[in-house]
């Protein structure tokens, strides 16, 4: 189990000073309701080995994988999910520990990198938004979606 304390030593080692930590990266997209409103679909960001799924399980939330998008040569990959409305709550507390558990794990650009991937692919949508006023899922079907 990860303590609080271990995370702010890898913050620490990482080069991440408090007041930088106080604005950690938001590691996801929230692409709204889905299946008749029990779910929510979700994309973060993760590595191949999914450290994300750790917490899940110690969180016990229940989640739905449904496609896992990633550019060559790139360590992370952007996973789409969708999560039972019930459990969404523990779905977003994990996603606040993943950045501490990816210092830990050596992941030390996993903000600055992830970031710049995630914001790229905010443009792209935005763009679709604005022509389409919908996206169109990897997987199929659309979405609309609101970013910050």
């Amino acid at each position: 189990m990860t303590t609080m304390h271990s995370i702010e030593q890898a913050k620490e080692r990482a080069g991440i000073n408090a007041r930088a930590a106080e604005h950690l990266m938001k590691n996801y997209l929230d692409f709204g309701k889905c299946g008749g409103g029990r779910w929510k679909r979700y994309l973060y960001l993760d590595t191949e080995d999914f450290l994300l799924g750790s917490l899940l399980t110690r969180e016990q939330v229940k989640v739905k994988f449904e496609t896992c998008l990633m550019r060559d040569n790139e360590k992370y990959r952007m996973v789409m999910m969708k999560v039972s409305k019930r459990d969404e709550t523990k779905f977003l507390k994990a996603l606040e520990e993943l950045p501490g558990k990816m210092l830990l794990c050596g992941y030390r650009d996993y903000e600055t990198h992830g970031g710049e991937l995630l914001a790229e692919l905010e443009e792209l949508i935005r763009a679709d938004m604005e022509a389409h006023g919908k996206i169109r899922l990897p997987m199929g079907g659309s979405a609309r979606v609101e970013l910050g």
